[in-house]
């Protein structure tokens, strides 16, 4: 079975949740470095969250820990689409240069604690710990009992081993805030450092309902479920249905990320057709939008955006946007093109052949789009155009098996 195979079955295999079988064949489509071979390995890690699931779901906590681990290593803490196209195409920075940027916003939104947590990260990352307290110490003063400091306070406090001091500050911050999974979570990884895994138990289990989407957060309950288990104790999970949601953040990453890198959305069209295509072009769809809400008047966005639809089986909003594109630029050769592909489903052969023969007087000079137009001229018993174009292609390209075959057959 070729690799291409292995891709579209396991796919196939993951909607139907065979995800034992799924691994096979997605861990077979998952060497290369294309971007079908990265979503084999995302489809592949979210067949081991499936399993990890199932396994919490009747208890066994050992296979429940091991296939979740195997997801978190392979697409890292979120199961969320979106956040790993956004960690493929991610850039890093500079933690001194990010220190001093985040100290003119903390000091232009002063009342606004993320700014503060921002510049407290900032100044840790850049090796100015004391700073990075002090400046969580004043924003608390100023602030008062804002659950995202006093988390990023215990988090600086656990880094530096102070155990008691670490769970302290997150107990508060989970008062101050109890539906902030964050802090749920590092609140469970404290008391796991004492020892108190009941306490951990509980708390991983908040976060994880606050999040269901956090591998991570996972892999965490069935370790602390295991070590209740071997303990002789026994825990009763509540696990939630996996989160559809997709992470806005990234989402407004990858929006910018496609405006600059056509290829992105590219390398998506030329997947092989697949079960989880509504899923990825959904996505596709909505990074565009929101790419278009930001420059409605790029024309490359409404086209490639129609594409999209158009995979998408919305003819219609293609048809809308490729008709934007052309509004905006009509002689976008590419846009041109996909309009005749778009008249030509829907069965309006006269109007294709000229968004066609627009497309080639636009600098369209290609022997496919040659071929393409004197075949629907012959369909339109307009011989004579047809000939003038398969002879074009060939003149552009003299092994066209293609447009030699149609030239034979118009001559019969």
């Amino acid at each position: 079975m070729a690799r291409e195979d292995h891709y579209t079955a396991g796919l196939s295999l993951y909607r139907q949740g065979r995800y034992e079988d799924a691994l096979d064949c997605l861990v077979r489509a998952a060497a290369d470095d294309g971007l079908d071979s990265n979503l084999a390995r995302f489809y592949h890690a979210m067949s081991h969250r499936g399993l990890g699931i199932e396994a919490l779901r009747s208890g066994d906590y050992l296979a429940a820990e091991t296939h979740l681990r195997q997801a978190v290593s392979g697409i890292g803490r979120s199961a969320d689409l979106a956040n790993y196209l956004a960690a493929l195409y991610a850039r890093t920075g500079c933690h001194e240069r990010c220190a001093r940027e985040a100290e003119r916003a903390a000091e232009m939104d002063a009342s606004n604690p993320a700014a503060w947590r921002r510049l407290a990260l900032a100044q840790w990352q850049a090796g100015r710990r004391p700073q990075a307290q002090m400046t969580l110490a004043k924003a608390l003063r100023k602030l008062g009992g804002v659950s995202e400091l006093h988390l990023q306070a215990g988090l600086f406090h656990a880094a530096e081993g102070r155990h008691d001091a670490a769970r302290a500050s997150l107990a508060r911050a989970v008062e101050a805030d109890c539906t902030r999974s964050e802090a749920h979570y590092y609140l469970a990884l404290a008391a796991a450092a004492q020892g108190d895994v009941y306490a951990a138990v509980r708390s991983f289990q908040r976060a994880y309902e606050l999040r269901p989407d956090d591998l991570m957060a996972a892999y965490q309950l069935a370790m602390a479920a295991r070590a209740v288990d071997e303990a002789g104790g026994s825990v009763l999970l509540r696990l939630p249905e996996p989160s559809a949601a997709m992470a806005g953040s990234e989402i407004r990453q990858l929006a910018h990320y496609v405006q600059r890198e056509s290829e992105f959305v590219d390398a998506f069209l030329a997947l092989p057709p697949s079960e989880v295509d509504g899923e990825l072009f959904e996505l596709l769809a909505g990074v565009l939008r929101m790419a278009l809400d930001e420059h409605p008047d790029y024309a490359d966005l409404h086209h490639r955006c129609g594409r999209v639809l158009h995979r998408l089986n919305d003819p219609a909003a293609a048809m809308r946007h490729t008709a934007a594109a052309l509004e905006i630029n009509p002689r976008y050769v590419a846009a041109l093109q996909h309009a005749g592909q778009l008249h030509v489903a829907a069965g309006r052969t006269e109007e294709a052949i000229g968004y066609y023969e627009r497309a080639i007087a636009g600098g369209g000079d290609w022997a496919d789009l040659h071929c393409t137009l004197a075949e629907l001229l012959r369909e339109n018993d307009r011989r004579d155009g047809a000939e003038k174009h398969l002879r074009r292609a060939l003149t552009l390209n003299a092994g066209y098996t293609r447009a030699a075959e149609a030239l034979a057959l118009l001559a019969a």
